[in-house]
């Protein structure tokens, strides 16, 4: 499945709106309960979110600029001390973050020109400009099931499954030959793939992404 730039745009912008519904009806004591990931509480989860699309939306000014941006400024350090400051907000703070981080990403993904979807991007493997809005893409989808709001796998859009599930399908196959890939729904082979959530008694896996 190929998807042009502005699909995959298109995709996050929906996406993006549906996370900001769910994130939206979050109450303060169900921002407070614990989320699917362990040791995160759903505040976490929506604070990991709305650094993120920060983190991406500076890679994207450095797409434009020509200098090549750190994801997050301080690495790991910086990165988890601002998930655990932001992570008790209320819950209309922490939806108002969310609209805002996240709709500013969307925007400026939006404006990345043609003829700079090749550039180079600091991520943790090496990726390039036209795959930013992809990897707001997962996470977004993903992490919603990580809310542990009702949101699971099933509720994946068509679209998001069949071509994140194609990219790795094959990325598990150079990672690890030898896997044999279990007979389950497109939504729910996805969803072991990526560990969420884990599945007992299937086949073991590399650490994600491969």
């Amino acid at each position: 499945m190929t998807e042009t730039y502005a699909d995959l745009v298109a995709a996050v912008r929906e996406s993006d709106a549906k996370a900001q519904v769910l994130i939206g009806e979050l109450t303060d004591s169900r921002a407070r309960e614990p989320s699917a990931l362990p040791g995160w509480s759903r505040g976490h989860v929506v604070t990991h979110l709305s650094r993120n699309a920060d983190a991406l939306n500076r890679f994207v000014v450095g797409v434009h600029s020509g200098e090549p941006a750190e994801m997050y400024p301080g690495g790991p350090p910086a990165r988890n001390a601002a998930i655990e400051e932001g992570a008790d907000r209320p819950a209309s703070l922490l939806a108002a973050d969310y609209r805002f981080s996240g709709a500013r990403l969307v925007e400026a993904l939006a404006k990345v020109p043609a003829d700079r979807l090749d550039t180079p991007v600091n991520w943790r493997k090496p990726v390039t400009a036209y795959d930013l809005p992809i990897l707001r893409w997962n996470e977004i989808e993903i992490h919603l099931t990580d809310l542990d709001v009702g949101y699971t796998c099933h509720d994946w859009p068509a679209e998001y499954v069949e071509f994140t599930l194609a990219r790795q399908l094959g990325a598990l196959e150079a990672a690890a030959p030898n896997v044999a890939v279990p007979s389950l729904s497109d939504a729910e082979t996805l969803a072991w793939l990526i560990g969420r959530p884990p599945r007992p008694g299937l086949p073991k896996l590399p650490a994600w992404p491969y």
